[in-house]
């Protein structure tokens, strides 16, 4: 079956297992409707990524397809472990993996396109995609992976904007609110690295980790979405203002993405 016969398929059985979690607890529904919505939004992302990057018909909805799928391990994960900290529970990724298999969602496509999607939710989360031969693959995890940074970093920034009565643990994954930023998060970040989740000990770090996925970029649509909506510069405001680290991390990682949007354009 052609994905574009099969695609409103797909639809339908994420709303349909996404409900199965409900819950009469506000708190908990509060957090599975966080994922539910991001997913949607992670569809929009890629949709619009992918479309600049030249996709269109069965590619494009592949790219879709991967990006409905991608968080599918969460709700299984918050149901076990109520949290949706990887660090805390397990591999959201590998969960979705097993879910997918489990219930057998991608038989009725093509072998080659069932793998690719299961490829990229696999590797969406990790901090490095392992090498590969086969570079379809590779291409589609990159595209989901900008996608997914480019929802978080809109839920992040609206959060970090936004007063709170109460701290939003699902978001900001329990850490402590303290000044403190941990020196590996900081060596990391300017060395141009991906912040290893290990090193987070604070908050802060974890929104130097948030910046920092400006290295982890691949495609010049995404570059230009982070500049347009300004996301380096509001977690910037959310950080330590007299800090000299997070000063040179936000300064090195402004002068990348200029450079980025620049040499593509």
């Amino acid at each position: 079956m052609d994905l574009e016969t099969y695609l409103p398929e797909l639809k339908r059985w994420f709303e349909e297992y996404v409900e199965k979690f409900a819950s009469p607890d506000r708190n908990i529904q509060a957090a599975l409707d966080l994922k539910q919505a991001h997913t949607r939004r992670v569809c929009e992302a890629i949709l619009d990524i992918g479309t600049h990057e030249g996709l269109s018909g069965e590619d494009l909805r592949l790219a879709e397809a991967a990006a409905l799928l991608h968080d599918i391990g969460r709700f299984e994960q918050y149901k076990k472990y109520r949290t949706f900290s990887d660090v805390r529970s397990e591999n959201h990724a590998l969960l979705g993996v097993r879910v997918i298999r489990e219930n057998k969602i991608l038989e009725g496509i093509d072998p080659n396109s069932a793998e690719t999607i299961i490829h990229a939710v696999q590797y969406h989360n990790r901090a490095v995609i392992p090498h590969s031969d086969n570079g379809r693959r590779i291409f589609f995890t990159k595209l989901l992976r900008d996608a997914d940074k480019v929802d978080i970093w809109r839920v992040v920034t609206d959060y970090y904007r936004d007063s709170h009565e109460s701290r939003n643990q699902t978001i900001e994954l329990n850490l402590p609110d303290t000044p403190e930023i941990s020196d590996a998060v900081c060596r990391s970040l300017m060395e141009g690295k991906i912040v290893q989740v290990g090193d987070l000990r604070t908050l802060n770090d974890f929104k130097l980790l948030q910046i920092g996925w400006i290295y982890d970029i691949n495609f010049l649509r995404t570059f230009q979405i982070v500049k347009e909506r300004e996301y380096l510069e509001k977690i910037r405001k959310a950080l330590p203002e007299t800090s000299a680290c997070v000063n040179s991390v936000y300064e090195r990682a402004q002068i990348y993405m200029t450079r980025k949007v620049s040499e593509n354009s």
